[in-house]
C-alpha cells in the first residue's frame, strides 16, 4: 500500500457504478467503499475516515445533498465531497457549492476519474498525485 493512498467512499444506487468505482479508482490508489444510499454514507462516514466521498445525487432513503449536508453538519475536518448526478442545470451545481462540495455530470469518465479527484485533492492541499 502507498503512502498516498487515499480512501474513498462512494453511495449510489447503481449497481454498475458499485462495480465501476473500484476498477477506476485503483489505478490511482484509492481504497474504496461503496455503500447503495445516503443513509448508509452518512453511517459509514462516522464510522470511518475518508478523505473523499462520492455522492450519487438521486438516491432512495437519503438523496446525495441531504447526505452532504449531514455530513457538513456533523464532521470535524474539510473531507472533500463530490456529488454526481447526471442533472447538470446550473440549479443542481449552485447547490453543490453551497454545501461545499465538488459536482461531477455523469455519465462519468471512467478513465479519468482519479486524476479528477487527485487534481481536487490537491487543490485543498492534499497530497502530490502519483
Amino acid at each position: 500500500m502507498s503512502q498516498n493512498r487515499r480512501s474513498v467512499l462512494v453511495a449510489d444506487d447503481d449497481p454498475t457504478v458499485a462495480l465501476l468505482m473500484p476498477v477506476a479508482l485503483a489505478a490511482h490508489d484509492f481504497s474504496v467503499t461503496v455503500v447503495d444510499n445516503g443513509v448508509a454514507a452518512l453511517a459509514a462516514f462516522r464510522q470511518g475516515h475518508f478523505d473523499i466521498v462520492l455522492l450519487d445525487v438521486e438516491m432512495p432513503e437519503m438523496d446525495g445533498f441531504e447526505a452532504c449536508a449531514a455530513i457538513r453538519a456533523n464532521e470535524t475536518e474539510d473531507t472533500l465531497v463530490v456529488l454526481v448526478s447526471g442533472h447538470c442545470e446550473a440549479v443542481f451545481v449552485e447547490r453543490a457549492a453551497a454545501l461545499g462540495a465538488e459536482y461531477i455530470s455523469k455519465p462519468v469518465d471512467w478513465s479519468m476519474l482519479g486524476t479528477r479527484l487527485r487534481d481536487l485533492l490537491n487543490a485543498r492541499g492534499g497530497q502530490p498525485s502519483c
